[in-house]
């Protein structure tokens, strides 16, 4: 195996609609990493019992002995995604994030759309996919890394978590029309407090973000697409062409046309 290299042994989705149990079992060099997304069952680690419903993130850790039951039914099922991997990478990360053996975190798309990519490219058998399996299973590692330190935050204190739940919200919906007050309603917080909490974690306010969120799509669309400016600064918020320009102008210290004809020119 190279270096850092993480060698990906099986993965999926798994759905049970009847009573399911496998024998305690050592899984070796391996690590299991297996998230519930839908009903609940019970786990056992190493003999330690856990009560696993939607959200819960279980990590087998190599060596360790693992058993599932679940009591599904008709009408009454479970639903996980697994893996198990392992590799130098694998090693270092969990010696570093020291996490526990079951713990709940925020199910996203991020999550879940990683998770579907490497199902998909595990059965692609026909393209040497080895190095972009290896690419997104780190993806997926850490963006669950993050989940369990958002969770961690949430629930340690909501004031802590909240900028960071405002700060996603508000890079998922930059391009769309967007107030304090659909915000702060969306988080289930005043405005003030919405205003308060994201500026003293990210030292600006959440409409400076947004615009630079906007100002980041909007040279994306510059640099790779034909469309005509007044377009682009339509499609990434802005309220009128002259603020989208300046807006450009203040960030990036030159107008989007110059900026667009620049770097064409630099590569030519």
């Amino acid at each position: 195996m190279a270096h850092n290299a993480i060698e990906l042994h099986s993965l999926g989705y798994s759905v049970h609609r009847k009573p399911f149990f496998n024998l305690q079992k050592s899984v070796s060099s391996l690590l299991l990493l297996r998230l519930q997304v839908k009903g609940n069952c019970r786990v056992s680690l190493n003999g330690r019992p856990y009560e696993v419903g939607p959200g819960d993130l279980i990590f087998s850790k190599p060596s360790e002995t693992y058993q599932l039951t679940v009591d599904a039914s008709p009408g009454k099922e479970s639903a996980d995604y697994y893996l198990f991997c392992e590799g130098e990478w694998i090693e270092r990360w969990l010696a570093q994030g020291g996490f526990p053996d079951c713990v709940r975190i925020e199910v996203n798309d991020d999550i879940l759309s990683l998770w579907r990519r490497l199902i998909d490219e595990k059965r692609n058998l026909r393209e040497d996919n080895s190095e972009l399996m290896d690419y997104l299973l780190k993806a997926l590692c850490l963006t669950l890394e993050r989940s369990i330190r958002r969770r961690a935050g949430h629930d340690a204190s909501s004031d802590l978590y909240m900028p960071y739940r405002i700060k996603r919200y508000v890079e998922q919906h930059a391009t769309e029309p967007l107030t304090l007050e659909e915000i702060a309603k969306q988080h289930g917080i005043s405005v003030s407090s919405a205003s308060h909490l994201f500026k003293k974690t990210f030292k600006l306010s959440i409409i400076r973000y947004a615009v630079e969120v906007r100002l980041a799509v909007a040279v994306e669309r510059i640099l790779h697409t034909e469309l005509p400016l007044e377009h682009i600064s339509e499609s990434c918020g802005f309220r009128s062409y002259p603020y989208f320009c300046r807006a450009f102008r203040s960030r990036y210290r030159i107008p989007p046309s110059q900026y667009r004809t620049d770097h064409r020119a630099s590569h030519a």
